[in-house]
């Protein structure tokens, strides 16, 4: 620090551009490849598990619906958020819980079906022994999803005053990102409950 500056000089050896072309394809080939998803996963879930896996279908597109409409801005309750690739990650990941409840909750009615009790009991029993492990998995991602948005979202509230100077080595440039994934992810895993 004592002895100047060193002796080197930088230079650019190389410059390119990125077209925003690039970036629409991508979110163009990630929204296809959503669907693609959902609708495999909706079909396993069909022929899996017959009428419960057709109502679980029925609320997981819901639940999409839901996301994107609330993300959108379409309720004003809500402020909407700019929907990224880290976004739609986060959605995927919401549906993927809510997968993970309808499997939970199904195989445990199955399993007190196996043990002989009638249709009404097995729901009842599936319903209280599959909320536990339900519950925990939801309240960790909602936790996550809101630590997420609070370091990485505007700095003049709450969160931001508390988190950001934390999280302030991953930079500008991930804040929107983030921010987003965390976003949608909390609204998603909401609407699973």
């Amino acid at each position: 620090m004592n002895s100047g500056s060193l002796p080197f000089a930088l230079s650019a050896e190389s410059f390119s551009t990125i077209s925003p072309t690039l970036g629409a394809k991508s979110l163009d080939v990630m929204v296809l490849a959503g669907i693609i998803a959902f609708a495999f996963v909706a079909l396993l879930m069909i022929v899996r598990y017959r009428l419960p896996g057709t109502i679980a279908v029925i609320s997981l597109f819901g639940q999409v619906v839901a996301t994107l409409a609330i993300c959108s801005g379409y309720f004003t309750v809500f402020n909407g958020s700019t929907l990224t690739l880290p976004g739609i990650a986060g959605i995927i990941l919401g549906i993927g819980m809510g997968v993970d409840a309808n499997v939970i909750t199904a195989e445990r009615i199955k399993e007190e079906l196996g043990n002989g009790k009638t249709l009404d009991g097995a729901i009842a029993s599936g319903f209280k022994m599959g909320l536990t492990p339900i519950i925990d998995g939801n309240v960790t991602i909602v936790i996550v999803a809101a630590l997420l948005m609070g370091a990485f979202g505007p700095t003049d509230g709450f969160w931001g005053k508390v988190f950001n100077p934390i999280f302030f080595m991953f930079g500008p440039s991930t804040a929107g990102s983030i921010y987003s994934f965390g976003f949608t992810l909390l609204t998603s895993v909401l609407l699973n409950f």
